[in-house]
């Protein structure tokens, strides 16, 4: 269902973070982490080498699942400081299944501090109470432990692995899939944010 223009997913806080929809004002400040090659590492997309990359991410990309009414891309955010340092969120895979799918990733001065975690968590609450998904699932480049780890904290179980399901920047890549279900959301989720 095609949302109005100016259709945002809803702000939502967590103990250190606010999420909320992307603007063009984030440009800059997103560029600056998205150019990264270390935070591109296991992404689908390569690290920004202009301004212009952040745009299109911003302009196309984020403005296209808006109005898709998707709760994705959010910016996440550390108050007071306003400027997004990643992105987190949730799409359908396949709505007649009833699957979504959880993506993410946070700039590199911020690893190891539980906030992916805690940014997915209020996401995860989100789409199961707004959304109503039975699945949704997640995918892992095989090698990128620190995603991994994310994901069972977040109450993921591992599935199994995907041999060469994706080429990526010239080779094929195995990938890990992860998912939680309705009835495991947050039972089996750690409520420790670390």
């Amino acid at each position: 269902m095609i949302k109005p223009p100016n259709w945002r997913p809803p702000t939502l806080t967590t103990e250190r973070l606010t999420l909320r929809a992307f603007t063009e004002d984030d440009a800059q400040p997103l560029f600056e982490h998205a150019r990264n090659p270390n935070v591109a590492r296991f992404t689908l997309w390569d690290a920004h080498r202009t301004v212009a990359d952040t745009m299109l991410f911003l302009r196309d990309y984020a403005v296209l699942r808006y109005l898709e009414g998707m709760p994705e891309p959010y910016a996440i955010t550390v108050p007071p400081d306003p400027h997004p340092i990643g992105a987190c969120g949730c799409f359908w895979a396949a709505k007649l299944h009833q699957t979504m799918e959880l993506g993410y990733w946070i700039a590199e001065p911020f690893w190891g501090k539980g906030y992916v975690v805690e940014a997915c968590r209020a996401v995860l609450d989100h789409v199961f109470a707004e959304h109503e998904p039975e699945r949704v699932q997640a995918r892992v480049i095989d090698g990128n432990t620190a995603s991994e780890r994310v994901l069972t904290k977040l109450g993921f179980r591992h599935e199994g692995v995907l041999r060469h399901a994706l080429l990526r920047r010239g080779n094929f890549e195995d990938v890990r899939m992860y998912s939680v279900l309705r009835d495991e959301w947050p039972n089996n989720c750690d409520k420790k944010l670390t």
